[in-house]
């Protein structure tokens, strides 16, 4: 047996040349399991396989057990969950409990008498829970993904579970083969770290991180820095450490050139994972001199961490995430006051001229009537959204309506405007469905042609 635990430690302690550092999060707590993995073996061979008394040896083995336990569990954590740390209070306790248990197999402390079986000590029990407890959680944690569309995660997962299952089968029929049948795992640990795209970059993990993410919308300044921006927007933010705040400069957070170019691609290197994003850049009023930019960026790829970002709408106003104006319940909430109250209302249907994006579209119009609402003729008009391309909006000052049609070339649009006054005879439902399918009453103009 001296022979085998030897050899096993041998390659183990090859086996770190085949450790890729991509990642260093995975990395480096796989090379700790394959050491620590290797150190059990080789205190094995020194001590034997019959050599159950307790010794510095026997102290130096289960401190080798329970880093190995723990490091395996880190890796399975960072793996699932991306950049997962533990809170502080659990590394201190891990550091006092392995420490206790180190000092308690001394035979110096006189916990176990000389010539009893270490293994029937409660110093030993206290380790073999500690150990297989970490061990356990780190298999609960692979279970999270275990129907993963990435075929080496499914392969891991089996693999790990199986080797865990084998390892503490033999500790309760064969302890003496417990630590070479460990080594499965340490190697598993050192397989993976050749894969780390494959626990990022998997399908379903950005499937779900993609449709979670929408567009990241910036208003920034002539200078770059940071006026507005979205909930998505500040997520990316704090991704890089950074708190979302007004005038902060957006080209060094990001890490991009200070010039934005329209239709760029645009690498973000954030969480350890890569983002790439087609930028958008759109003057919120093109006849301003040095004024304000609409910066979308939008994900084509992704090998980010985290899919936390929210969907909400964040320091822009609004219940339309895309739009950052009122959603369409608030639009027919609208819809029916203005009946009640006999107010007019306008409605603004989009057409664009190229094949884009409608919430992109529909964004930058909104913020366009915004900045120029006066010249427009609906100043202080709240915009709710109905529909992918309509908007509507209480007109309180229906003379200055100019037109039935307005064109925005710089931005590739044409609008048609509609005013629509409630019928002396229609109820607020009839009229609420009359805008939304925008049907003439007959009456109703929009002030020119």
């Amino acid at each position: 047996m001296t022979v085998a635990y030897v050899c096993v430690a041998a390659l183990l302690v090859l086996s770190v040349a085949a450790v890729r550092h991509g990642r260093p999060a995975i990395s480096v707590p796989a090379v700790i399991t394959v050491l620590a993995t290797a150190g059990w073996n080789l205190t094995r061979a020194v001590r034997g396989p019959e050599d159950h008394g307790p010794s510095l040896i026997a102290a130096i083995s289960i401190l080798t057990v329970e880093m190995a336990a723990v490091s395996f569990f880190v890796l399975c954590r960072r793996l699932v969950l991306g950049r997962w740390r533990g809170p502080a209070w659990m590394w201190i306790a891990m550091v006092w409990f392995s420490t206790a248990t180190f000092v308690g197999m001394l035979p110096a402390m006189g916990i176990i008498a000389e010539g009893q079986d270490y293994r029937e000590s409660p110093v030993f029990l206290a380790h073999l829970v500690y150990s297989f407890g970490f061990l356990g959680a780190a298999v609960l944690t692979l279970n999270m993904r275990q129907h993963d569309q990435s075929r080496h995660v499914r392969r891991f997962i089996i693999a790990a579970e199986t080797a865990a299952l084998l390892t503490v089968t033999f500790q309760v029929v064969e302890p003496s083969l417990t630590s070479i049948i460990a080594a499965v795992i340490a190697l598993l640990a050192v397989w993976t770290t050749a894969h780390p795209g494959e626990w990022s970059r998997s399908a379903s993990r950005a499937d779900r991180l993609l449709d979670s993410i929408g567009v990241f919308i910036f208003v920034v300044d002539c200078d770059g820095r940071l006026r507005d921006w979205n909930g998505p927007a500040a997520s990316l933010l704090e991704l890089t450490g950074t708190q979302p705040k007004r005038g902060l400069n957006l080209s060094k957070t990001l890490g991009i050139a200070p010039t934005f170019v329209d239709g760029l691609a645009i690498r973000l290197e954030i969480q350890h994972g890569t983002l790439r994003t087609a930028l958008s850049v759109h003057q919120v009023d093109p006849l301003a001199r040095n004024g304000d930019l609409v910066l979308m960026f939008r994900p084509v790829r992704s090998s980010v961490e985290s899919s936390s970002f929210p969907v909400v709408s964040g320091e822009l106003q609004g219940h339309d995430p895309a739009t950052q104006t009122l959603g369409r319940k608030a639009a027919v909430e609208l819809l029916q006051r203005s009946a009640e109250d006999g107010t007019p209302v306008l409605r603004l249907e989009v057409t664009s001229r190229a094949d884009r994006r409608p919430d992109e579209v529909m964004f930058l119009l909104a913020r366009r009537i915004e900045a120029r609402s006066v010249e427009e003729g609906w100043p202080e008009m709240a915009l709710a959204r109905l529909d992918t391309w309509t908007f509507v909006g209480p007109l309180l000052d229906p003379d200055r309506i100019i037109g039935r049609r307005a064109r925005y070339d710089d931005l590739g649009l044409d609008v048609n405007l509609s005013v629509h006054r409630r019928l002396p005879s229609e109820s607020a439902a009839a009229f609420t469905r009359r805008v939304e399918e925008d049907l003439e009453d007959g009456t109703a103009t929009a002030q020119g042609g």
